[in-house]
């Protein structure tokens, strides 16, 4: 295909003025949590918007997941009446009925050398750790906290927003059904009056019942003149504190885009383009996982490269995450020149989103991120109450659409030898 075609795929961008009214419906659905009126309500529109590009290539697929669902999460000092700021991770194992009550031991930030420091004091105590800014490569993500404070026989977790005036985080404790210990967010006033006590002892109550849940992901499948395709996907489902703006309605809304300017002319090119809305990300990327490992590995062998977008909206600069695939660096960075985008690159695994289930399964995949390494940015806000929509700029998305386009096109028409060596690693 000549470079004219391509100028087309950016020039049908420039002209599409549903990108952003796209985004804003998205956000109109609420938060999106899996299992809500709110995640069932996004998935009819995805299939609606797939279905408006090609009707017969569009189905809605199902993945199961271990759901949950909250019944009470409560967080206090045993004699004080008022309530410490409490939300419960998704999955948290309930406590025993009327909960429990243990010392609360602080591990700051909660690093693997702050668990090892205060091992002998961590069995039977509530842990208490710190949320971090999870675009970074110093980041140490809550589930590996989680998963430190449950090794340690700690009694219960508790991760504090560390940002005056935010509000507790969200997000999933990644237990998935099995054994583990209750785990709830808290917000900064609330760590701070637990740490300004010594010792402190809380009580902690949390009901949820586990079940076998099941989504849905939209899928739309356009053909290329070969058997292999070439992945665009993100997520649909968030979090209920807030409209799950940025994270994830910005990366739903340029893949619609990109597939829009794209789906006239993928017929004659190299590969295929499917696109997949997943569900269940939040909880530990279950639904993306569900998918991908029912396939036979024939089935995966034909998917040349995944583009997964998840937070590209909310800060100007964008990071192509790259999974320990090194030519996908330099790949990224032609299709950034080509795109007239800038763009850096982060090659250490960074299992934070869909594109992790397709790195394990041998496919080159990256994330595309807003506000890597940019803690001051509007991505701060992700996971919080203030995920809204007057975080995103109309530009941010148009450049991460501009980018996406570039990255599938390439994906598309490279040769077979360029493909291969993407999935050195």
């Amino acid at each position: 295909m000549t470079r004219e075609a391509f100028q087309a795929v950016g020039e049908a961008l420039a002209a599409d003025a549903r990108l952003w009214r796209d985004f804003l419906e998205l956000c109109d659905c609420g938060g999106r949590l899996a299992g809500s009126d709110s995640e069932r309500a996004a998935l009819t529109f995805a299939e609606q918007r797939l279905a408006a590009i090609d009707r017969r290539a569009t189905r809605v697929e199902t993945a199961r997941y271990a759901g949950w669902r909250l019944k009470e999460a409560r967080l206090a000092f045993p004699d004080d009446a008022t309530p410490l700021a409490c939300k419960a991770l998704l999955g948290s194992q309930s406590t025993p009925p009327g909960g429990v009550s243990a010392e609360v031991i602080d591990l700051a930030r909660g690093s693997l050398a702050d668990f090892e420091a205060r091992a002998a004091d961590i069995g039977g105590r509530f842990v208490l750790v710190r949320h971090e800014y999870p675009f970074s490569a110093a980041h140490i993500h809550r589930r590996r906290k989680y998963g430190w404070a449950l090794e340690r026989g700690a009694a219960g977790f508790i991760i504090a927003n560390p940002a005056a005036g935010a509000g507790p985080v969200s997000g999933s404790s990644g237990r998935g059904g099995a054994a583990g210990i209750p785990a709830v967010a808290t917000d900064a006033e609330s760590a701070a009056r637990i740490a300004a006590r010594r010792p402190a002892r809380a009580h902690l109550t949390v009901s949820g019942e586990d079940y076998e849940a099941q989504t849905g992901l939209a899928v739309l499948e356009l053909p290329g003149a070969g058997a292999d395709w070439v992945v665009l996907s993100a997520h649909l489902d968030g979090h209920d504190l807030a409209e799950s703006a940025m994270d994830n309605a910005t990366g739903v809304a340029v893949v619609l885009a990109v597939a829009r300017a794209l789906a006239p002319i993928v017929p004659r090119l190299a590969r295929g383009l499917k696109v997949c809305l997943f569900s269940a990300e939040e909880w530990a990327l279950a639904g993306s996982r569900a998918w991908l490992d029912r396939m036979d590995a024939g089935e995966r062998g034909r998917m040349a490269l995944n583009v997964n977008l998840d937070t590209v909206g909310g800060d100007t600069r964008l990071t192509a995450l790259t999974s320990e695939f090194p030519a996908l660096d330099a790949f990224v960075r032609e299709c950034a020149d080509a795109a007239g985008v800038a763009c850096g690159s982060y090659r250490p695994m960074m299992a934070n989103s869909d594109h992790y289930n397709f790195a394990r399964h041998g496919i080159p995949a990256l994330r595309l991120v807003a506000g890597f390494e940019r803690p001051e940015s509007n991505v701060r806000h992700i996971l919080t109450g203030a995920d809204t929509r007057d975080k995103v700029a109309p530009a941010e998305l148009h450049a991460a659409a501009c980018l996406a386009a570039a990255l599938v096109w390439r994906g598309l028409t490279a040769s077979p030898d360029e493909i291969g060596r993407l999935r050195a690693t």
